[in-house]
């Protein structure tokens, strides 16, 4: 039988335990193996018998990878978007003091220079041989085509068009209108994440990546992959009718789609980097097979129609936004001309958010990353450009998940980067609802983030794409708006004009 005097010396050192672990732990995250052990800082434990100064300790998990890239940026030659000028764009430093108020728009400071875009659009209404292209650059947050989809989605109802357009031919997530069966033979090489220093040529085309044949023999590479329509997703998505590969061998390479085991259709690819459209079935399951004496690079494969709005989904998991100046700029500006991109979308910086050490850390990332909107823009000039900022993302603080606190400092250091390069900024942090967003999103009925409260669920990633369209259709009537009050001002100008010639004798009646 246990001894009142037992049991008070076991809740005493059952206190001295649990204050220990406090004090020790400090409201901080330790981890053990592969295990995270969060405690109870000393103010939550003991409330108000702590002193009110207290507060939770978070530290800042660090990342050589990061800051060895924003030191890479930091080495991109900076040079005016205008080719006219000769004066270097200034930086900035931002240091975000209060929150501004938020702001859901897509905010640049002249709505023209858009005029990419929308022009594109009024030529391809009604049209049978127009083509729109949209190329949306972004991390993990895109994966499976999300996003992407209900912005092609919308715009392929309005103008027309089928397809979901480049896809790698081994990607991670397969797109949500084609799954990607008994592939083989195929090697995935990138530009971003852990990359291959074997090839030094940095030719990943505008993909930032490509698959390479694997050998089969001692004469031969060969790859095949087998296509099955998905029956969820877009019906435009899956209902494409043509196909065309983006690759380069120094052999020819043969491309060959069968169907159930039979032959359907070859193609030869010469010797070079080609890209050559496929005769495909219309079935909703086909077979690629690629052959070829060397092991050939496929930069790509887009499933699109031949006219009409389509838009490639580029999901680069793990990037910061930081390899476009280290591709090839020969071929990268080359295939980005080749297809013809009337905007570019970039979508970056949530990766860096759990690195970033201070508002100067965080000026830093956004100056690097606004310098390679800034080369991607002097590659592309033809285009518009869009950059969508990081959304919200929580982290444990104690016992409770919170924002990362310099998500604000950056998104506004980002903001200003990105429209005093001439580009568009939609603020994902402000569109999802701010600080604390996040954590609502993913404890809402339906949940709109999954719970490591980075990614989106389906239908938040839905919501999203529904609102980027609702605002590029708000900056669209915006621009008609604009380009009316111009052509009116224009034709005021003229009439002015020939009143004026006709009052001095030299204009003629009619």
């Amino acid at each position: 039988m246990n001894k009142p005097g037992q049991f008070f010396a076991f809740l005493l050192v059952l206190a001295l335990v649990v204050s220990g672990l406090s004090l020790l732990i400090g409201g901080r995250s330790v981890v053990l193996g592969d295990a995270e052990l969060s405690y109870y800082s000393p103010s939550e434990l003991f409330g108000s018998l702590w002193s009110s100064s207290d507060s939770v300790v978070v530290e800042v998990k660090k990342n050589e990878a990061l800051d060895a890239l924003i030191n890479e940026g930091d080495s991109v030659l900076e040079t005016p978007v205008d080719s006219t000028s000769t004066t270097v764009v200034p930086s900035t430093n931002l240091v975000v003091n209060e929150a501004a108020p938020r702001d859901t728009t897509i905010q640049l400071d002249d709505v023209l220079t858009f005029a990419p875009f929308f022009d594109a659009l009024v030529a391809l209404k009604g049209s049978s041989t127009e083509n729109v292209r949209v190329l949306h650059f972004g991390d993990s947050q895109l994966e499976g085509d999300r996003i992407t989809m209900q912005l092609r989605d919308a715009y392929q109802r309005r103008f027309g068009g089928t397809g979901f357009g480049y896809v790698a031919l081994e990607p991670l997530v397969a797109p949500s209108s084609l799954a990607f069966n008994n592939s083989e033979g195929f090697i995935r090489k990138t530009v971003f994440g852990r990359r291959d220093t074997a090839f030094k040529d940095m030719k990943y085309g505008h993909l930032g990546s490509f698959t390479l044949l694997s050998q089969k023999d001692s004469n031969s590479y060969e790859g095949r992959v087998s296509f099955a329509k998905r029956k969820w997703g877009y019906s435009r998505a899956r209902n494409f009718t043509t196909a065309k590969i983006h690759l380069e061998g120094a052999a020819p390479t043969k491309a060959e789609i069968l169907v159930a085991d039979t032959l359907f259709s070859t193609r030869i690819f010469p010797e070079g980097e080609w890209t050559l459209a496929l005769d495909i079935p219309i079935t909703d399951e086909f077979e690629l097979r690629l052959i070829a004496s060397v092991p050939s690079r496929i930069y790509g494969i887009s499933f699109e129609s031949p006219y009409g709005f389509h838009a490639d989904n580029v999901a680069m998991r793990g990037a910061s936004g930081m390899i476009f100046s280290k591709m090839n700029d020969e071929q990268f500006a080359a295939s980005l001309k080749r297809e013809g991109y009337d905007l570019i979308i970039l979508q970056f910086g949530g990766n860096a958010v759990p690195y970033l050490k201070d508002e100067a850390h965080a000026g830093r990332f956004a100056r690097a990353l606004g310098r390679q909107l800034g080369h991607l823009q002097r590659l592309c000039p033809e285009a518009a450009f869009l950059f969508i900022g990081p959304s919200d993302m929580a982290r444990k603080e104690g016992l409770d998940m919170k924002s990362y606190p310099l998500i604000a400092s950056l998104k506004e250091q980002l903001r200003s980067e990105v429209m005093r390069r001439g580009a568009g900024y939609w603020d994902l942090y402000d569109v999802m609802g701010g600080e604390g967003s996040m954590v609502a999103w993913v404890e809402g009925d339906p949940a709109l983030a999954v719970k490591d409260y980075i990614h989106f669920t389906p239908k938040g990633a839905s919501q999203v794409g529904t609102a980027l369209v609702d605002e590029l259709r708000t900056l669209e009537q915006e621009y008609t708006v604009v380009q009316a009050e111009i052509a009116a001002e224009q034709q005021r100008m003229e009439d002015s004009i020939a009143t004026f010639k006709m009052s001095q004798g030299t204009g003629v009646q009619l």
